[in-house]
């Protein structure tokens, strides 16, 4: 049994485990942290340090890391946890080729891992991730900011799952910002949230519709963050079910609103039955609000040609 003397130096090891941690996750002197707003992975409650993570200098090692393997772009909440060797304080996470690293401070030992330090996390991927295999690189620190060996995992990025469609034009960003996908069809037909669905009633005066007349064409799936409520989904798709009009496509990113953030990375891409046969990326700043949003409002960010 565990004599209160051993409690109290368990204690106060990890008191000073958590303020050593923090410490080095408020100010590093080999880097300057910021917000990494910018980085292809973000690490909920963790610091950002631009560039490589420093060489290793005899730190402690990673025991073990556990993750997924496959993760689509602009997917939050994802696990990470794991275990240092006993002089971890705080564990180094990055994805090798980002433009850095984040810092999450160890905990102290708990009943499964008794003599190890511990860390758990959660990981997200910004929706501009570059797809394909990927490496996860995992190293501990101690007290004296020293790196220990890296620890790596595989992991591969994947697109994010589209709807089904013959046609399928689709926005996405990595924020709370409210962005509008507009759409002009090859007749100059525009869909966008006050004109969703590329449906033209007949003129008034003309002749009625026979009833059960079928309503083909592009329909707009939703109007995401709208009056910048966080729906989650940060994303709008165009899509047509049945084969679309042949002709040229005109796409256009219209920016209704930041929502208070300072700027959102955005991304659009056109898929044809499957293939895909446009992309385009861009950044929205707050000049990009001080237009109408309405029809015709927007940047171009593609034009298509279906045959």
């Amino acid at each position: 049994m565990r004599s209160a003397r051993d409690a109290l130096r368990d204690t106060r090891r990890g008191a000073i485990m958590l303020a050593v941690a923090l410490a080095l996750v408020a100010s590093c002197d080999r880097v300057q942290a910021d917000d990494g707003l910018d980085a292809a992975m973000h690490i909920d409650g963790a610091r950002f340090f631009r560039g490589a993570m420093p060489e290793p200098e005899g730190g402690p090692k990673v025991k073990s890391v556990t993750i997924g393997r496959t993760f689509s772009v602009g997917s939050t909440g994802k696990s990470c946890t794991g275990e240092l060797e006993r002089a971890g304080t705080a564990v180094a996470i990055g994805l090798a080729g980002d433009l850095g690293y984040w810092v999450v401070r160890a905990d102290v030992p708990n009943a499964a891992a008794l003599d190890a330090p511990t860390f758990t996390t959660t990981l997200g991927f910004a929706k501009t991730t570059k797809t394909g295999p990927r490496q996860l690189v995992v190293r501990a620190v101690d007290a004296d900011q020293r790196f220990g060996p890296p620890s790596v995992r595989d992991l591969v990025i994947q697109e994010r799952a589209l709807p089904d469609g013959q046609l399928v034009i689709s926005l996405s960003w990595d924020n709370g910002a409210d962005l509008d996908l507009h759409v002009v069809d090859p007749s100059g037909v525009e869909i966008f949230k006050r004109n969703p669905s590329s449906y033209e009633p007949p003129p008034p005066g003309g002749p009625r519709e026979p009833p059960g007349t079928p309503h083909d064409g592009g329909v707009l799936d939703f109007d995401s963050n709208a009056a910048c409520v966080e729906d989650g989904r940060r994303a709008e798709n165009v899509l047509w079910t049945d084969p679309p009009p042949k002709g040229h496509y005109l796409v256009r990113v219209d920016t209704n609103s930041l929502c208070g953030e300072a700027t959102t990375r955005w991304r659009v891409q056109a898929l044809l039955r499957g293939t895909a046969i446009g992309t385009s990326e861009g950044v929205s700043t707050e000049a990009d609000t001080r237009f109408p949003h309405v029809r015709g409002a927007g940047l171009l960010a593609l034009e298509i040609d279906v045959r």
